[in-house]
């Protein structure tokens, strides 16, 4: 299956996108994860999770915070670490690496999401990596967005076509085939889905998460 490129700059609303992400995507094609120097590489970051007796992929847990910030949680809530520790280490509290693995990740996204220059990037095995091992951190990072949004947004009724749309795709993308014969034509689809992913997860933060937090009154409890 692959999901083209610019199904989603028809989206209704973005006019001036396409141009401009397109422009990206020329800019960035070299390097997926250039801008992940923030943190660990993704191999190293794989380690401290395994350390920790986590078992899940880096990826995803950038797909969470994603999904969780994409649907309006806000930027500057401290909320992240007991949604992750009941996610992902059924509710027991994080040791101080992990608290601070999980607050450099945290870090990551929200920088990179609000940015405007589109330099928002999945976090995933380098390219120079096989095929099948970026397809299957894709998957994994697709499915802890889908878990993130879910778990605040429950009201899919008013979500816009655009975004439901979105979230019909990353299913379907999320049961890809992470079968590759490593060729070009190959790579090329694997990257146009992964473009797809990182500019529908942009779209979902600028009408979702951008909305909720502009909506949000000027001083607020966390719960």
């Amino acid at each position: 299956m692959v999901v083209y490129l610019f199904k989603l700059l028809q989206f209704s609303g973005f006019a001036v996108w396409p141009v401009v992400a397109l422009i990206h995507i020329q800019s960035t094609k070299s390097g997926l994860t250039s801008v992940m120097n923030q943190i660990e590489d993704y191999q190293a970051a794989q380690q401290v999770l395994e350390q920790n007796e986590i078992h899940i992929m880096p990826s995803e847990v950038h797909g969470v915070i994603s999904g969780l910030l994409a649907c309006g949680l806000d930027i500057q809530s401290d909320e992240y670490l007991q949604i992750l520790s009941d996610v992902f280490n059924e509710g027991q509290k994080f040791n101080g690496e992990l608290k601070t693995f999980f607050a450099d990740f945290y870090k990551l996204v929200t920088t990179n999401l609000d940015k405007e220059d589109l330099s928002f990037e999945l976090y995933l095995p380098h390219e120079d990596e096989s095929q099948a091992d970026q397809a299957n951190a894709l998957v994994a990072w697709v499915s802890g967005f889908l878990l993130g949004f879910g778990l605040k947004q429950k009201n899919y009724g008013k979500l816009s076509a655009d975004v439901k749309e979105v979230i019909t795709d990353f299913t379907e993308i999320s049961k890809l085939d992470t079968h590759f014969d490593e060729t070009e034509d190959d790579a090329q689809a694997l990257y146009e889905i992964i473009e797809y992913a990182r500019i529908s997860t942009l779209l979902c933060f600028a009408e979702l998460g951008k909305k909720q937090q502009s909506a949000a009154p000027q001083s607020k409890t966390l719960h």
